[in-house]
């Protein structure tokens, strides 16, 4: 008897929300144009297609004949189309009744413009936990896939991953087919009589086997090389061309005509997991990112923050659309780390605060119908265990973590949708080990490889910026350093000569009546030559609504016995994205910038007034002082890996607000200084 096996190829074809619009034309164009033509070319072979809510609504926008396109490939039944999340939330990170809305939402656009009801559904990042099964099945999913080292896990063998299974939760079912990690790697990469010789040995007389390969559609042109090897080398047409010719062993199928044509081969129950790669990055669990980058964490309660006031508002258009853009802020993209640049892309970070921002925005706009208006609220805001203050107004709020240096986590401009506190702490990265070698071209190569193993650097000298922060880059942080320092200077962390940046500042006084009053204080000390000064600083923030600005009010108190001479600072890390776009620059009344974009670095004495312009946002972030402040600026940049290789990546700029002082015992020096947000008149045709 003839052996036999059958093949499930299925790709998964997603853009993030809010990335740029060139790329989601330049992948169109090098992966999902030509592949879906190579696929028209042999109408023998059957493919499954999952396409995010993000990228169908742009294709549909953009290129709706290649809709008309999908829709004959799936009236010939050459094609099955995936469910999954609309806006490719990581499911286990948000709530169940998000997860089905979600899920619902893809499933009605399927079903309005192809005419198909989804049996399966697509888990970003093939995030599994076995509570999944119960939302999944709840908003009529059948199957789902998930990687082949969830499986073996669970102590399955080779073998046994060429089946599927069902599973359960709370008596919800649910059919799993296990992904091929040996196909991830042949495929594309490897000649394509080796992924044949591969399913011949694993052919049987009964051909009850399966074997799936469920990956990035980007494979197949937009990966870096792929392109020419996919399509000008024509491994695709080489590929399908053997499919057809061995069809008589090797059949091409969907996931629901396997469905349907074979009973599952048991029940099981499986551990958490995703495919291998991904359980390095994040240590085993995917919640880990949550911990490992604090910046992740934050962005993902912020979405928590704002989903509990969209819960508040009655049924009807406003909060359906607080919806809308609270879900496309769960697009799972910028909150996490990999090969891909994730979380270390800044506009994708500031994409998913403008979606989130947005849904706030609407919210309040039902929940405090009358201007101006004022809430302040303290609640336990990024979840880890000590208390933080929200102040929110028309036009700004902002997160106070008195536990956290007394910093400021991040200060919204509502109009502009914007967070200006949203940059990164510079962190070692398990690739940076070998940068060294990569920057100096020892691991260039022309052949097309899997995107794990690309070891590509895009600028020469990577390595000199790679440089660690001793804390996290927050707002409103307060230094003492030993006079002479030089403070844009990588040993600066070294010189700290006070025990407040990460000390925990005591909340004593919080009102909020029309104006917002927050007081804190800490009792510290500075250390100079090895003797230690007792010194306690507070330091007040008022918001009123009405003035569009933030007023900070220090103290600082020696109180020992002896004078204390020490360069206090104030830090403040902000961010308008581009670092050398000639429309973002810093500004300074009446002083002389020979350099003025925001990757510039640089020091200005007896300063009144600076701040930060971004032209394209339309907005200014300035600071006026009321003592001349001595002003260190310096960008704050990462180096991280992305699918194009090591990129340097502008974060933010880091600003220290100086003064150089003698604290006399038992005496009091006081400096105060505002931040406004001021909207700039812009271009109608921005």
């Amino acid at each position: 008897m003839k052996r036999k096996i059958q093949l499930i190829l299925a790709l998964h074809n997603h853009q993030p929300e809010g990335n740029l619009p060139e790329v989601f034309a330049q992948a169109y164009a090098a992966a999902y144009e030509p592949f879906l033509g190579m696929l028209e070319r042999f109408p023998k072979i059957k493919v499954v297609q999952h396409y995010s809510g993000i990228l169908l609504r742009w294709l549909a926008e953009q290129r709706p004949a290649f809709l008309d396109r999908l829709r004959k490939l799936l009236a010939a039944g050459q094609l099955e189309l995936m469910g999954g999340a609309f806006y490719e939330p990581i499911l286990v990170m948000i709530p169940d009744e998000d997860k089905i809305g979600q899920i619902k939402k893809l499933s009605r656009f399927l079903r309005e413009n192809f005419q198909v009801d989804a049996a399966g559904a697509w888990l970003a990042e093939r995030i599994w936990e076995p509570q999944l099964a119960a939302p999944l099945a709840g908003a009529g999913i059948k199957y789902t896939v998930l990687d082949d080292a969830v499986f073996k896990k669970a102590g399955f063998t080779e073998e046994q991953t060429m089946h599927y299974y069902l599973t359960e939760e709370g008596g919800e079912k649910l059919f799993l087919f296990p992904i091929s990690e040996k196909l991830r790697y042949l495929i594309p990469f490897a000649d394509p009589k080796e992924t044949l010789d591969y399913l011949a040995d694993a052919a049987t007389p009964q051909g009850d086997r399966v074997v799936v390969l469920a990956d990035d559609g980007e494979k197949f042109g937009s990966w870096p090389g792929t392109a020419k090897h996919v399509y000008e080398k024509k491994w695709l047409e080489k590929f399908f061309t053997l499919l057809s010719e061995n069809s008589d062993w090797l059949v091409v199928t969907t996931f629901s005509e396997f469905l349907h044509s074979r009973p599952p081969a048991g029940l099981v129950y499986l551990p958490a997991g995703s495919y291998r790669e991904m359980e390095e990055w994040s240590g085993g669990s995917w919640r880990n990112f949550f911990t490992r980058y604090p910046e992740s964490n934050q962005l993902h309660k912020k979405m928590l923050h704002v989903r509990e006031k969209i819960q508040l508002l009655p049924e009807g258009p406003q909060k359906k659309k607080a919806q809308e853009y609270l879900w496309a802020g769960q697009c799972n993209c910028a909150y996490w780390h990999g090969v891909f640049g994730g979380l270390y892309l800044n506009f994708l970070r500031s994409a998913i605060y403008s979606r989130l921002i947005a849904a706030e925005e609407l919210a309040d706009r039902v929940l405090h119908p009358r201007e101006p208006w004022l809430a302040v609220e303290q609640k336990d805001f990024d979840y880890d265990g000590r208390e933080e203050v929200i102040v929110s107004g028309p036009e700004l709020n902002f997160v106070l973590a008195p536990a956290a240096g007394g910093s400021l986590l991040e200060l919204d401009f509502k109009p502009r949708r914007f967070n200006l506190l949203d940059v990164l702490t510079r962190r070692r990265e398990p690739y940076h080990c070998d940068l060294y070698e990569r920057a100096q071209g020892l691991c260039e190569t022309e052949e097309a490889r899997s995107i794990h193993h690309i070891t590509r650097v895009k600028e020469a000298g990577l390595e000199r910026f790679l440089v660690y922060d001793a804390y996290r880059r927050l707002s409103l942080l307060d230094h003492f350093y030993p006079p002479g320092t030089v403070l844009d200077s990588p040993d600066a962390a070294q010189a700290e000569a006070g025990d407040f940046v990460c000390g925990t500042y005591e909340l004593k006084q919080l009102a909020a009546d029309k104006k917002a009053c927050l007081l804190l204080e800490r009792q510290g000390r500075g250390s100079l030559r090895a003797r230690h000064y007792p010194v306690t600083v507070r330091k007040a923030l008022s918001y009123l609504p009405q003035s569009g600005e933030i007023s900070f009010d220090y103290e600082l108190q020696n109180m020992g016995k002896e004078p204390l001479g020490i360069i206090f600072a104030v830090e403040f890390n902000l961010t308008f994205l581009a670092g050398k776009a000639a429309d973002r620059y810093y500004h300074a009344p009446g002083q002389k910038l020979i350099e003025r974009n925001l990757a510039s670095r640089g020091i200005l004495a007896q300063v009144n007034r600076f701040g930060l312009v971004d032209e394209w946002l339309g907005l200014a972030a300035m600071f006026r002082f009321d003592r001349p402040a001595t002003v260190w600026r310096m960008p704050l940049e990462t180096v991280s890996q992305s699918e194009a290789g090591m990129e340097r990546v502008y974060q933010g700029s880091s600003l220290f607000f100086s003064w150089e002082i003698k604290l006399l015992p038992d005496t009091v020096w006081a400096v105060t200084f505002t931040q406004s947000l001021e909207e700039l008149i812009r271009e109608a045709n921005r």
